[in-house]
């Protein structure tokens, strides 16, 4: 990150969207018309090594369809080796892992038919969930440095694992978002932005703790000082949308996450709640709040950070206790 910033506020890289790596991309679709006596091939461009295809195909009669590797794929139908091979007749639906990376091409087969067929096909690509954990965990330790590159603080370790049990976050030293939490906010809300805006604030919530604990803050060990640093953080870095999304989400619809709250009884921060959500969304309209935390911020800046807000203010920037603070290190430095 470069200072001074062009907006004057803080960007982290959209390293929110770490929640895609989880994401099936797509859905896909087809269609696809096979006259009599024919068939027809869709390439599938660059698909991963150990990848997950779903595939639904529909036809309104009887077609033969399959799923190759190209280099198996002499633009012919015959003699073929493929991941799949199965006869339509009205629906049919099936994944395979892709056994080698690269493109791949799904075929319709009407050439004993006697009719045409429209054919309509679903496709959903995932990565695997190994490299799926490796993707995010990489996004969340790349956070983490910039996160040091405007704050002074301890390094801590930043990444994704399975926990084995219902938990939000692992039970060790660092920050490690647990997979079974990220799986059972997207099962419980079938909805990929809505789930990205309760992660995020997750993880805010999560750091905003460990900086609370790392720079002996009288009150670090309460939910409600956490969740209001967790706010300031997130609208000091650009992550106003997010917030706002979870916390008004979290309120107008409480019996949505009621599964995955019971289901994580053991970490009781997350999901965000209807009644935290009250105080987040408050905070989160209230566009002087992060000034309230800048006397406990702003020692802890790093002077990058402080030099820059002092050449270009933003709008929570305390410039009195900025100039103060850099003139406190000029004194030390001599």
């Amino acid at each position: 990150m470069k200072f001074p910033l062009k907006t004057g506020v803080f960007s982290i890289l959209g390293v929110l969207l770490w929640a895609t790596a989880f994401a099936a991309s797509g859905p896909i679709l087809l269609n696809v018309d096979v006259p009599s006596g024919q068939w027809k091939a869709a390439r599938l461009k660059n698909l991963p090594k150990d990848a997950m295809v779903a595939v639904q195909v529909e036809s309104n009669g009887e077609i033969s369809v399959a799923l190759i590797h190209s280099k198996a794929f002499q633009n012919s139908p015959d003699n073929l080796r493929p991941l799949f091979a199965g006869r339509v007749e009205r629906r049919l639906s099936f994944s395979v892992a892709v056994a080698e990376k690269g493109d791949h091409y799904i075929l319709f087969d009407n050439r004993r038919g006697t009719e045409a067929r429209a054919v309509t096909v679903t496709l959903q690509a995932a990565l695997s969930e190994k490299d799926q954990t490796q993707a995010a965990g990489a996004i969340l330790s790349e956070f983490e440095k910039q996160l040091h590159r405007l704050f002074v603080f301890d390094a801590f370790s930043m990444g994704v694992k399975q926990c084995g049990s219902p938990r939000a976050f692992a039970e060790e030293s660092g920050i490690f978002l647990c997979t079974e939490y990220v799986y059972h906010l997207y099962d419980a809300l079938k909805d990929q932005e809505r789930a990205k805006d309760f992660l995020s604030f997750s993880i805010f919530h999560q750091v905003a703790q460990r900086l609370l604990e790392d720079w002996n803050h009288p009150s670090a060990g309460r939910a409600e000082t956490t969740d209001e640093f967790a706010v300031a953080l997130m609208l000091m870095l650009n992550q106003k949308s997010r917030v706002l999304g979870a916390a008004d989400f979290a309120v107008k619809n409480p019996s949505a996450l009621n599964t995955v709250s019971k289901l994580f009884q053991q970490d009781d921060r997350h999901p965000l709640s209807a009644k935290r959500g009250r105080n987040v969304l408050k905070w989160a309209k209230d566009s002087t709040f992060p000034r309230k935390w800048q006397a406990f911020l702003v020692p802890h800046m790093q002077t990058a950070l402080l030099k820059s807000l002092k050449k270009k203010p933003t709008s929570w920037t305390d410039l009195s206790l900025v100039e103060k603070e850099l003139a406190a290190r000029d004194k030390k430095a001599i």
